[in-house]
């Protein structure tokens, strides 16, 4: 088995006096060598630099250290959406890179191509994309990683991004600080953490018998100061902006009559992914908000991944993991 720097199983055997076999075992704790021997045929692989070949032994395993990644077509004609996704792949591009496994982009709505992607597992990201590939994994045996979409009858991993806990909390947190009339501003987009949120605050405001508000805010930005005004007139005494707004519309608000958090109370939802700045721009602005942590999926599944690929089969109820958010009090709530 050639490695990394050249050097073999059969130098380390030449070196240590002992067969391969050995060697295989010592390396990787099986077998019944004495301590001393294993512990010395291990010094001896140190220093000669040794380093497992990862990819050899998949091969023997029978896996193949790629994870598939499912890229949607539904993300040309939505920027917010496209970028969405950019990170999503660049997180699980980096943390597969640091767990020794490739990636394969297969598109959501080509599950033909499956039968002949070598993948260990399939990367679901975006509940919203063409489930075709998803259902022919699933037959396939193949487990399934899915952000915010369960599984049923599949091996594999639902990682419950936080989203829906998130904006619940910041609800709750409204309400027990005395608002009435909860305004919850949207983005005006096809992005799954939009609708998780929105469904998530029309579920929370039938359970309490609230009349819901629903502002809209399009992907430029214009209608920002344009919505809030109106969620004021409409009698809103609290905002949930679920559209990462925060610090604009404080800044909006401060401009106005309105006196913060007496007239008016403000959570705004922000994410911890790189290239954003969004948790501690409104820490900074003593912003009450949520942050969540989307970008912590993919190592979540590695860490999940010798179960998925290992003791599950396929029937199996899957795995749930939720990733962590945090509720940061600020000056913009009572």
């Amino acid at each position: 088995m050639s490695e990394a720097r050249g050097v073999t199983l059969k130098d380390i055997a030449l070196r240590a006096g002992v067969s391969t076999a050995a060697i295989s075992q010592a390396l990787n704790d099986r077998g019944s060598l004495r301590p001393e021997t294993r512990e010395r045929i291990k010094l001896i692989a140190a220093e000669l630099g040794y380093t497992p070949n990862k990819h050899a032994a998949a091969l023997r395993s029978g896996r193949t250290m790629s994870v598939g990644f499912v890229m949607g077509d539904t993300t040309d004609g939505d920027a917010r959406r496209a970028l969405q996704r950019t990170r999503q792949l660049n997180a699980l591009v980096r943390a597969s890179a640091a767990h020794g496994f490739t990636v394969t982009v297969l598109p959501d709505a080509r599950p033909d191509l499956l039968p002949g992607a070598q993948i260990d597992l399939l990367y679901f990201p975006d509940p919203a994309d063409d489930r075709a590939v998803l259902r022919e994994a699933a037959a396939r045996g193949i487990p399934v990683v899915a952000n915010d979409l369960y599984i049923a009858g599949a091996p594999g991993l639902s990682i419950r991004t936080g989203y829906d806990a998130a904006v619940r909390a910041g609800l709750a947190h409204l309400e027990s600080a005395g608002a009435e009339r909860i305004g919850f501003l949207v983005d005006e987009s096809e992005v799954p953490r939009d609708q998780i949120g929105e469904s998530a605050y029309l579920a929370w405001s039938a359970v309490r018998g609230r009349t819901p508000l629903v502002a809209r805010v399009d992907p430029g930005r214009r209608r920002l100061a344009r919505e809030v005004r109106d969620l004021l007139e409409r009698g809103a005494d609290a905002v949930f902006a679920f559209c990462e707004e925060g610090p604009e519309i404080y800044l909006q608000l401060e401009a106005t009559t309105a006196v913060i958090p007496r007239d008016l109370q403000l959570v705004a939802l922000c994410t911890s992914e790189p290239g954003t700045r969004d948790c501690a721009l409104n820490e900074r602005l003593g912003v009450t908000h949520v942050c969540v942590h989307p970008e912590r999926a993919a190592d979540a599944m590695f860490a999940a991944i010798e179960s998925l690929t290992g003791t599950l089969v396929p029937g199996d109820v899957p795995q749930v993991i939720d990733l962590p958010w945090e509720l940061v009090r600020g000056s913009t709530t009572r």
